[in-house]
């Protein structure tokens, strides 16, 4: 590479994010933190009281910090009435349950304050009156309304597909990269099995996928320790790692590019639709992907998302209302609400084919949709008459349970048949027997849609509490909801007093999340701070695992709360601060105390390191050292001769970890091959030929300028700062793909010296 990677060791007055600070510390754990010196075993005891001793002044600070924090909350809380925003009885009955665990865990004032004000505001909110009231609507202007909020969804919707659009078109430079690594790597498996091997491993690091990586390691791990021969490693490179390597290439091109047909697929990789298909079997098994609709005949295939997001499931049950709805009107009504639920429909399948999104965007219309089909549904259901009984049954069931609607359908349309006529196999249906069948089931259907009725105009409820207000028996209740939850028609809210809460998805306000969020939080600090007391109390070296990891988990809560803001301010935003600091401090004399003890001592040192890539030390040192997940370390290689010193890079990083110095690298100029000046802007390429022809000698001093030139300069990256994001190697607009490459290996020597430097 002409001008090879430039990192920067100036660090005076940079300040990293506390994510990153902990990612670094955890480098010096994993390779001794600066090799410490092992202690004789009799010396145990006194390293460990010498720690507790130094932790002291910092563990009270981190102690006393959630009871400070959440007193500062409170008063914002009260400040902002975020109560009077909070609708979703579930999400306050989930924030209580946390807060009443918290406070039977450590005892606090702050939090008993938030509890008696949120139990307070549940207590407060309507409840669904016990008889049901006629209601009279336009049904005119509800339809209306739907039409004009599904078209203000569209419109969001829209915009989600042109970001992931915009995305798969980013992505399709670094797939090229991928795809030619992947021919040159697959031409070496005949050769050079060992060569291949490596080739596949440096694939496997840019698609992070986790399956490969581990088969590699094993693979490479079993031929070193001689446990596979010549013949069955070249085997197994050819054929099982090959596989993996596609199936790592699937996965990111289906979460980069988005959801893909099999043919789709294999004209992106080049390969025949026949691996492609044999591959998405495995990863399917895998529960890795997963069928999200069709494209014509064909399967579209999605990544498998590990929870749907609630507005997808909002829109889904808001689909079965309005099909419920077109049972009980009439003339143009029909139409109008036909209209809506078959472009309604349209976008919940597009939301699926999207996967993950910005809620947020949604939230607004979706809960005016939501609201407005609820008020029409009610309405709807309360106008039937006795006379209506068996339309009323088909209204709640086809309403509200889409897995249900199916069902009946099938059963309403075939089942007279059997009774008259003979299935495929000449066996005729008892029409006494096709009754109980239909009675029974058409009073399962009515029972759920009782129940999702009350849940959804209550909020989260239990088992028990269904059963106080129905006459409905709790093990039927049960099995209710599990069937539900099954067919995501419902969703757990946590628990109260030891009861399991079932709700209908809802998309969230800002204040519902911000409680939601500080709550949970609450819970993690309380239970985290009583794990810190009792280690401190009785500390032995084993604990320093546990230790660092209480810890960790007050890190991570308080970089979640410096995110929230109540009244357009970060809460206490200088006691989450300085705590971070205290609990960075606390870390380092935690693993500086691991590091000098014979039994806890790090298994791996800084030369093991060097050439490991980030996922396998995911995979293989997390359980090890009880501490967050290494993410964010690579190395952005810079090519001088596709570079057009344009400041892209450094206008573009989030981090300020890159700049382009007034430094002309002259001796560059004239290492750029033809080919690589053919690649540049005219001007570019004429001034470059020029300097080569005019020149006697090769310079081979840099020149340093006294102040910014315009397209020229040297680019360094500073890898204290550098989170391996992208940003600069996206953005970059230099020639085929760019000056910059980011290369997901750390370059440990540069990083730890930096560090290490550091007092």
């Amino acid at each position: 590479m002409d001008g090879g990677e430039r990192v920067s060791h100036s660090t005076s007055e940079k300040t990293i994010a506390p994510k990153r600070q902990r990612m670094l510390d955890m480098v010096l754990a994993l390779g001794g933190l600066k090799e410490e010196s092992a202690i004789p075993l009799g010396k145990v005891k006194e390293e460990l009281e010498n720690l507790k001793t130094k932790l002291a002044p910092l563990t009270d600070s981190i102690l006393a910090f959630p009871d400070s924090y959440f007193g500062e909350f409170l008063q914002a809380f009260e400040k902002a009435n975020l109560t009077s925003e909070i609708n979703d009885k579930g999400i306050l009955q989930e924030a209580i349950s946390n807060l009443e665990q918290s406070r039977s865990i450590t005892e606090s004032e702050s939090l008993k304050g938030l509890l008696e004000l949120l139990s307070d505001t549940l207590s407060k909110m309507t409840v669904v009156e016990e008889t049901q009231v006629s209601i009279d609507v336009d049904m005119g202007a509800i339809l209306s309304i739907i039409s004009d909020l599904t078209s203000e969804i569209e419109l969001v919707i829209i915009q989600f597909e042109e970001t992931s659009k915009a995305e798969a078109e980013s992505a399709s430079s670094e797939l090229v990269t991928l795809i030619d690594a992947l021919k040159e790597a697959t031409e070496k498996t005949e050769t050079d099995p060992d060569l291949a091997l490596a080739e596949f491993q440096k694939i496997g690091t840019k698609t992070r996928y986790g399956s490969g990586l581990r088969t590699t390691a094993q693979v490479k791990r079993g031929k070193r320790e001689e446990r596979i021969d010549d013949v069955r490693f070249s085997k197994l490179v050819k054929e099982n790692i090959l596989n993996e390597v596609h199936r790592g290439i699937i996965m990111f091109i289906l979460g980069k590019m988005g959801s893909k047909t099999v043919v789709q697929a294999g004209e992106l990789m080049n390969i025949s639709p026949q691996i492609v298909q044999n591959a998405l079997v495995t990863m399917i098994q895998r529960g890795e992907i997963e069928m999200v609709s069709l494209e014509g005949d064909a399967p579209v295939f999605s990544k498998m998302l590990t929870e749907t997001p609630n507005s997808t499931l909002v829109l889904k049950r808001i689909v079965q209302q309005v099909r419920g709805m077109t049972k009980s009107l009439e003339d143009d009504e029909v139409n109008t609400a036909s209209s809506s639920l078959e472009k309604l429909q349209t976008l919940h399948e597009r939301l699926q084919i999207l996967g993950t999104y910005d809620e947020t965007a949604l939230s607004e219309s979706l809960n005016k949709l939501r609201e407005t089909v609820d008020s029409a549904t009610e309405a709807l259901l309360s106008s039937q008459t006795s006379d209506d009984a068996e339309n009323l049954r088909l209204l709640v069931s086809a309403g509200l349970e889409a897995f249900a609607r199916f069902r009946l359908k099938i059963t309403l349309e075939k089942g007279p048949n059997l009774v008259s006529g003979t299935n495929v196999y000449g066996e005729k249906l008892d029409p006494e027997v096709y009754q109980t069948m239909m009675d029974t089931y058409l009073e399962n259907e009515l029972e759920r849609g009782t129940i999702l009725i009350l849940i959804r105009e209550l909020g989260a409820l239990a088992v028990k509490d269904l059963g106080e207000r129905t006459s409905i028996p709790p093990d039927r209740i049960l099995r209710h909801l599990l069937r539900m939850k099954r067919d995501e028609l419902l969703t757990t809210a946590g628990e109260s007093h030891g009861y399991i809460l079932y709700d209908v998805p809802r998309t969230p306000s800002e204040a519902e999340i911000i409680v939601q969020t500080e709550c949970s939080l609450a819970l993690q600090l309380s239970e985290a701070k009583a794990e810190l007391v009792r280690i401190l109390g009785d500390f032995n070296a084993q604990d320093i695992g546990k230790l660092a990891t209480s810890l960790e988990t007050f890190a991570r809560a308080r970089d979640k709360l410096v995110t929230i803001k109540v009244g357009g301010a970060i809460v206490d935003e200088s006691a989450l601060i300085e705590v971070e600091n205290k609990i960075q401090s606390a870390v380092m004399l935690a693993y500086r105390t691991r590091a000098k003890i014979p039994s806890t001592r790090p298994k791996v040192t800084l030369e093991d390191l060097v050439d490991v890539d980030v996922p396998s030390v995911l995979d293989e040192y997390k359980s090890q050292m009880g501490y967050a997940p290494l993410l964010g370390f690579g190395t952005v290689n810079w090519e001088h001769s596709k570079c057009l010193g344009c400041k892209s890079c450094e206008l573009v990083c989030p981090e300020d970890a890159i700049e382009l110095k007034p430094r002309i690298e002259i001796s560059n100029f004239f290492e750029t091959s033809d080919e690589a000046l053919a690649e540049l802007p005219t001007n570019r390429s004429l001034f470059y030929k020029t300097l080569q022809n005019l020149a006697t000698v090769k310079p081979s001093k840099d020149i340093q300028l006294k102040k910014e030139a315009p397209g020229f300069g040297s680019v360094e990256v500073d890898l204290w700062l550098c989170v391996a994001c992208r940003t600069c190697v996206r953005r970059c607009p230099g020639p085929e793909r760019g000056a910059l490459e980011l290369e997901l290996k750390w370059n440990l020597p540069e990083v730890v010296k930096h560090i290490t430097s550091t007092p």
